[in-house]
């Protein structure tokens, strides 16, 4: 059973967290927690269980906990979480290191050699044994000052080294992609806002940080404008996404005028460096929300195999705010919990095949083989038993259970000759063919449902969503995902559709869908959506005045 469900906010229970803001937050497993906070600063250490959704207090801790404070980081590092700065109920800046033994309940202070500035509204991420602390507002008996340092505490020796000179920096992110950490945005020495990007190696000093894309470079080619620097960035799939509150549409605006934001989620392209806002942004219309993280799981493999080694990953984008469209005194910042699945913004977080193709030059060898397929056309296909064992567990209960087909080393399968074909090639290599067409593919996909073949049913679902989404294709492509129970791959399909709402409407695509089929794309339709005729003929379908889950129609034609 998944941990997390797409769909509607989900309101959480038990004790939540009200009135508190800027505590921080560590996923371990199936929960999260929270520990600290401002408003009535705390040091209380909350968790979240990510099944059922209720927040609990821990009470039962061991040891001394850190004072109270907010504003600090917390980090994981072998079930252990690392808390570090922050500004105490005194405001004061702390620069202790506090460790909590996650296993054993228990708070402990390890000795520090050296030491560093005390700091609030900086980052911190682990690497390799080491916590990299970068940046922070810092201050001394005559100002407050952002730190323009990168500290690293060896947590094997629990030893500071500084690493000065790096662009200052506070209320920025630090997101690590295997051993390089990405800087983004924050505030400045002069306390602007700014949404440029830095990385770092942090394979090996001296962690010199080189821009990737500056603030500039952002917003002119996306009309991406954060409001504030708070904002929260997660990797997924080797790309960033970044949600915050952002300028509506980019525009820049008067200094004494309330500017208007919208809260906004944005991916970048590492290889192309260039950003694109999600099209989800219709969950975030009413009320605050708070915080963001990605939740990710392991699908359970289907038995005992090859296929176990290339366990598929699911990630789910998941937020924390509260849908009241007003503030009451006490508000709850973390009340209400969304999760959107990444895969129907096209994120497919597929392992890489684990060996190489050269096994597919043996698959339909009569020579060598010592087993028949016999898709619907009655031509045979030579395999190897082998292969089909270690490969498909479908295959590997045939054979262990002595069935009629393991004795007379035959099966015959209802699907057609270049189906079962593709579906072999991917056994013996570990890879669907690039140049399968986009309608096997599909076949392909139910076949992979069918078997419990997660890896390729997430290949053929990025595939036909990268290469293949077309007013012709799209149809069947949403057909095939609901059979296939791929719900990204469904509202991807769903989305191109709207988009294309004209161009679908005039083709056949939708008298080709079954009734249930075309039952379940009319029903994604909202009630509210309306037809918006203009003089110019300009057409547009709106979305519904009022926040909605689901995909909207957008089309617009303009008359020649």
């Amino acid at each position: 059973m998944p941990l997390l469900k797409p769909g509607q906010p989900i309101r959480t229970t038990g004790n939540n967290l009200v009135g508190l803001w800027r505590p921080s937050f560590v996923k371990v497993g199936h929960r999260l927690f929270v520990y600290g906070g401002g408003g009535t600063v705390t040091n209380d250490l909350h968790v979240l269980n990510l099944c059922d959704m209720r927040w609990d207090t821990i009470q039962t801790v061991k040891g001394v906990p850190p004072c109270k404070r907010y504003g600090h980081t917390a980090t994981l590092w072998n079930n252990c979480i690392i808390v570090f700065g922050g500004c105490n109920e005194d405001a004061e800046y702390c620069n202790d290191v506090h460790i909590f033994d996650l296993d054993k309940l228990t708070w402990f202070q390890p000795e520090v050699t050296g030491s560093i500035p005390a700091r609030y509204l900086h980052s911190a991420a682990v690497f390799d044994n080491k916590l990299f602390v970068y940046g922070g507002f810092a201050k001394n008996s005559d100002c407050t000052y952002v730190l323009d340092e990168l500290s690293v505490l060896d947590l094997k020796t629990f030893t500071w080294t500084k690493y000065n000179g790096v662009p200052p920096r506070y209320n920025h992110s630090a997101t690590l992609i295997g051993h390089k950490m990405y800087i983004y945005a924050g505030k400045d020495e002069h306390g602007n806002t700014v949404s440029d990007l830095f990385v770092i190696n942090v394979n090996a000093p001296p962690y010199t940080p080189h821009l990737v894309l500056s603030g500039f470079q952002s917003s002119a080619s996306s009309h991406m404008v954060l409001l504030k620097s708070q904002h929260f960035c997660e990797a997924v799939c080797g790309k960033l996404l970044v949600f915050g509150r952002y300028l509506a549409h980019g525009a820049q605006h008067h200094p004494q005028a309330s500017p208007e934001s919208v809260y906004g989620l944005w991916m970048l392209d590492l290889d192309t460096l260039e950003w694109q806002r999600q099209e989800c942004n219709a969950n975030f219309d009413v009320g605050g929300w708070n915080y963001f993280t990605v939740i990710s799981e392991n699908i359970p493999p289907a038995g005992i195999g090859q296929e176990e080694a290339s366990q598929v990953v699911v990630n789910n984008l998941f937020f924390l705010g509260n849908t009241d469209p007003f503030r009451p005194q006490g508000y709850d910042h973390f009340r209400d919990a969304l999760v959107i699945n990444a895969e129907s913004l096209g994120l497919y977080d597929i392992p890489p095949p684990h060996f190489s193709h050269e096994f597919a030059q043996l698959l339909n060898n009569p020579e060598l083989s010592d087993f028949v397929i016999v898709p619907s056309n009655g031509q045979e296909l030579h395999v190897h038993q082998v292969i089909l064992i270690t490969r498909w567990p479908h295959f590997r209960n045939i054979y262990k259970s002595g069935m009629i087909e393991a004795q007379r080393r035959r099966m015959e399968i209802p699907e057609p000759y270049e189906i079962v074909l593709a579906f072999l090639k991917y056994l013996y290599s570990d890879r669907l063919d690039e140049n399968e067409p986009w309608h096997v593919v599909c076949e392909v996909l139910v076949v992979a449902n069918m078997y419990l073949l997660n890896r390729l049913k997430k290949i053929c679902c990025e595939r036909l969503f990268r290469h293949h989404m077309t007013v012709e294709s799209c149809g069947l492509i949403f057909e095939k995902a609901i059979m296939a129970e791929e719900t990204g791959l469904k509202m991807l399909a769903l989305d191109f559709m709207f988009r294309n709402y004209g161009s679908v409407l005039k083709s056949d695509v939708l008298l080709q869908m079954p009734p249930t089929i075309r039952q379940e794309f009319l029903e994604a339709v909202p009630d509210e959506a309306v037809l918006e005729v203009s003089n110019r003929s300009s057409f547009r379908t709106l979305p519904p005045p009022t926040k909605c889950s689901g995909p909207f129609i957008a089309m617009n034609h303009k008359s020649t």
